[in-house]
């Protein structure tokens, strides 16, 4: 087997792998959720006070599934990209899915402890850690377009470089929150569409630039 070959059949290993993960973590969002023993002797109000009870994990489940599913779109999309791996990109990757896998738990100890200084960072180191390792993956591969297709345009890696830098800029500013009132680090999650739309304009590519790199290629 040559060293094209083998490139492209180790990411679709990583592929598959990363589809595990993805899937695993997802389902791991549900565990939040304990039906209490004996359910069938609990009188009404006690049923009513269970169900009331589980509007928070139903929350946490929420919120947690739909993170999960937004890092698995920016995944795909630049899984779509990709055109063969190696080693250095391989290790890369699997620090991304390592720190992916912990969502679940970082997010569940920010819900439950939400005036707690430690659980808050802790979630949004959390982010900031994938989003750095998304954005540290997709430099790797597009640099002189070595793990991409040499026809791939300058403003999709543009693109792509900057929902990868969203997430962790907002938590930069939640740790920051966080370390003096935690229980409104919350809201810097609401700078999302401020710091696209800015990076927006720092990292976007000129069309005549992006021409030029086209003709040059």
């Amino acid at each position: 087997m040559d060293q094209d070959a083998q490139a492209s059949n180790a990411l679709k290993h990583l592929a598959r792998l990363s589809d595990f993960i993805f899937a695993l973590a997802m389902a791991l969002t549900f565990w939040q959720f304990d039906l209490p023993e004996n359910a069938e002797m609990l009188a009404k109000v006690e049923i009513n006070q269970f169900l009331v009870g589980q509007l928070k994990p139903l929350g946490a489940y929420l919120v947690t599934f739909v993170l999960v599913a937004m890092y698995w779109i920016a995944h795909t999309q630049q899984f779509s990209y990709y055109k063969r791996t190696n080693e250095t990109h391989l290790w890369i990757y699997t620090l991304y899915l390592m720190c992916l896998f912990l969502v679940p738990y970082s997010n569940e100890l920010s819900l439950v402890f939400p005036s707690n200084s430690i659980t808050k960072i802790c979630f949004a180191v959390n982010i900031s850690l994938i989003g750095f390792l998304s954005f540290a993956s997709w430099n790797y591969a597009t640099y002189q377009h070595h793990l991409v297709d040499e026809n791939l345009d300058a403003q999709t890696i543009a693109t792509m470089k900057i929902k990868a830098l969203i997430e962790p800029i907002c938590a930069m500013v939640a740790i920051a929150i966080a370390l003096f009132a935690p229980a409104w680090s919350d809201l810097a999650w609401l700078l999302f569409l401020p710091v696209y739309f800015t990076l927006k304009k720092l990292l976007v590519i000129p069309q005549e630039a992006n021409q030029a790199t086209r003709s040059s290629q």
